[in-house]
């Protein structure tokens, strides 16, 4: 039973930072995007604003995350099964 665990760690885990980093449904990417509103004349907000976009470089995780994890508890799951089977039939 506690095999079965082991098989899901790697899954859960990328999940995990998955969701901790947002959990957007893109590819990784390197920089992210900061968008404010500022004045058009300094100190006359009245006037009207623009938005202002500026990027910041940080790592977010994107789908394919998961996606790794899925695949690396898949083969743990594979590998043992397979493992399995070569001990129940010994060759001749």
């Amino acid at each position: 039973m506690l095999r079965f665990f082991f098989f899901g760690v790697p899954f859960f885990l990328a999940m995990g930072i998955w969701l901790a980093d947002g959990a957007r449904f893109s590819f990784w990417a390197t920089s992210v995007e900061i968008r404010e509103e500022v004045p058009v004349i300094e100190g006359m907000p009245e006037l009207g604003t623009q938005t202002k976009v500026s990027w910041r470089e940080e790592l977010t995780c994107g789908l394919e995350t998961p996606i790794i994890g899925f695949l690396i508890s898949g083969f743990f799951f594979l590998f043992t099964i397979l493992k399995k089977r070569s001990l129940k039939n010994p060759p001749t």
